[in-house]
């Protein structure tokens, strides 16, 4: 969506919320987002996603063909790397805008979402799907 960006002057305090400036949307544009899956050699769109508005946070792509990514409503999801297919979701409760993290403990995978004001963590099943 298309927006005017300004800063205005403002002091610093510490422990406050500190922006310096904001946004006004310019009307009638369509908010809407996806995740797209580009060929790197041609350019070409091989997928599309939709999501129901621009999401602020990344992706997570992993070896085993998977792709991660949270939106704005809330919603944590794992998509297949090769056809866009959803395979899973979970609702978080608050927005995601914060890229996904995978990480190992003795072996055994892990995903990490911050949502919110909160760290949701996901143990990786045999089958490579979050439970």
């Amino acid at each position: 969506m298309g927006s005017r960006y300004y800063k205005y002057p403002v002091s610093y305090t510490p422990g406050r919320f500190f922006l310096g400036g904001g946004e006004s949307e310019f009307g009638g544009d369509s908010a809407q987002g996806a995740v797209k899956a580009l060929d790197p050699v041609t350019g070409r769109e091989r997928w599309s996603f939709p999501l129901f508005s621009p999401p602020w946070a990344g992706l997570l792509a992993t070896g085993g063909g998977l792709v991660f990514g949270g939106t704005n409503e809330g919603v944590f999801y794992a998509l297949d790397a090769v056809s866009g297919r959803p395979l899973w979701h979970f609702q978080t409760g608050a927005m995601i805008n914060a890229n996904p993290v995978a990480f190992a403990v003795e072996g055994r995978q892990y995903l990490a979402i911050a949502a919110g004001s909160t760290l949701q963590v996901f143990a990786l099943a045999g089958s490579a799907m979050p439970r």
